[in-house]
């Protein structure tokens, strides 16, 4: 079977390597070919995907095409979304990595993508809005604050080593806690009714970043209220 790629990002660099290091062979393209048969994968921004997908699907009659954008939908048999429910940079190893697979059922494609060595689970035609949403929180809000709590560290006078473990540290245990527990392994103030603690750290954290306090006070409050009342 011959592989395709279009992408040098960090998906496609990744996927560059794992097929290197499996012994695969591939072609690494500059634009859509013409009347190939085989498998391409566009590791292309959101905005390119779907242009792509048509322009690969329209001059190539018999190739399967596989994208990694959960905020592209696309209907056609032939289309498959790979999707890395992770954070991927260059050096990231894909076969570490569980991906979801989208598009229509197809076992001969699925058989592809074992031999190619890649850990998947099929979930359906198309992922909804609220998967997609989910893989923000996921990728996005933990770091954000993450970073945040790195800097108020620092700023209390805790060297860069010692706060990134720290946050490392927490982060982790609390990961685990919920992975374990669900709600139950929630801790800190909210969960414990300390209004009156939240309100003094909310107050110091206006004085330094008024918009990271609003979002400090909403999440608390959120936290509070999804517990179960006694």
């Amino acid at each position: 079977m011959d592989i395709f790629l279009i992408g040098k990002g960090n998906v496609g660099t990744a996927l560059s390597n794992f097929l290197q290091i499996r012994g695969i062979n591939y072609e690494i393209l500059e634009k859509v070919p013409e009347d190939k048969i085989g498998m391409i994968f566009l590791a292309v921004s959101d905005s390119a995907v779907k242009p792509l997908l048509e322009e690969t699907l329209r001059k190539n009659p018999g190739i399967f095409a596989v994208h990694f954008s959960a905020a592209t939908q696309f209907e056609d048999k032939r289309v498959f979304l790979l999707h890395p429910y992770s954070s991927i940079n260059k050096g990231s190893k894909l076969d570490q990595i569980l991906f979801t697979l989208w598009g229509t059922h197809d076992p001969d494609f699925e058989e592809m993508l074992k031999k190619a060595g890649l850990d998947f689970v099929y979930c359906g035609k198309n992922p909804d809005r609220l998967y997609h949403a989910s893989a923000v929180i996921s990728g996005n809000f933990t770091q954000f604050f993450a970073i945040h709590a790195l800097k108020f560290l620092q700023s209390s006078g805790l060297s860069k080593d010692v706060a990134e473990r720290l946050v490392r540290q927490l982060v982790n245990s609390s990961l685990d806690n919920i992975f374990r527990n669900g709600k139950n392994g929630l801790t800190g103030p909210a969960v414990r009714g300390e209004k009156e603690l939240l309100f003094k750290e909310y107050s110091a954290l206006s004085k330094e970043d008024p918009a990271l306090a609003a979002l400090f006070k909403t999440v608390n409050e959120t936290i509070s209220d999804s517990l179960p009342r006694s």
